[in-house]
């Protein structure tokens, strides 16, 4: 057997591992949210304030626990469940993304253009988990009561061989010693009460375009916020069969 060989079962061993882990933890995190929440019933009226704020506070974090470990279910599933790769078109995926985040769109007066995107080949649901990441963070990090304004658009890559499409805001943007830690599974930058979420957009983003022989990198926007440049290949490897 070869290094390579050994090197992609080992993969694929971890890939299960984490997979069966995080299925497993699912059940504890539910049990806690219900078993409180039944407390909390029975008690109802006999509880004062730092009572009440601590099952509070125990529910709040069961859900952000269940939420943690479904967050990791769908990244070892980027690699081991991804989908054939097909022609896509990226202004029809840009459009269904816009169509998701309509109401978050509407509440931040926010927006965004979609300039004319190519057709690549790739996997058409982890298309749209990407740019849905990209762009969901683009209008949660707003600078202040600032509007947001989105803007995807492709670059000029090699004309041979890449794709690059990049999506740019105007929010709070970045300090370049964090641009490669953002990438990292549950990191954060901001206080949780500030900027919600789990810190697991971007990991996906990365891991998609792993798997599809790409990359993905942190650039300073022109109007101070973030811009996100994705490069793919115009033929791209065939990717892992799913399982």
């Amino acid at each position: 057997m070869t290094r390579p060989d050994e090197t992609e079962i080992l993969r694929r061993e971890m890939q299960q591992f984490l997979y069966a882990v995080s299925h497993d933890l699912q059940e504890p995190f539910r049990k806690v949210r219900t078993f409180s929440q039944r407390l909390a019933a029975r008690l109802e009226g006999r509880l004062d304030e730092s009572m009440r704020g601590d099952l509070e506070r125990i529910q709040s974090a069961a859900v952000r626990g269940q939420g943690m470990i479904e967050g990791l279910l769908v990244l070892s599933r980027l690699e081991t469940h991804g989908g054939p790769l097909a022609e896509v078109d990226l202004n029809e995926v840009l459009s269904g993304v816009c169509l998701e985040l309509q109401e978050k769109i509407a509440a931040s007066a926010a927006v965004v253009t979609i300039e004319p995107l190519p057709t690549i080949s790739a996997d058409a649901d982890q298309m749209r988990l990407l740019f849905l990441s990209l762009v969901d963070n683009a209008i949660k990090f707003q600078w202040g009561d600032k509007p947001p304004t989105v803007r995807v658009f492709a670059l000029e890559g090699d004309a041979v061989s890449q794709w690059r499409i990049a999506v740019e805001d105007n929010g709070i943007g970045l300090e370049e010693q964090y641009a490669d830690r953002i990438f990292t599974v549950f990191q954060r930058l901001h206080p949780r009460d500030v900027y919600p979420g789990l810190g697991l957009g971007l990991a996906y983003c990365r891991k998609i375009v792993d798997r599809h022989h790409g990359s993905i990198r942190y650039e300073k926007g022109e109007e101070g916020g973030t811009r996100f440049v994705v490069t793919l290949p115009m033929r791209p490897q065939q990717t892992q069969p799913s399982h």
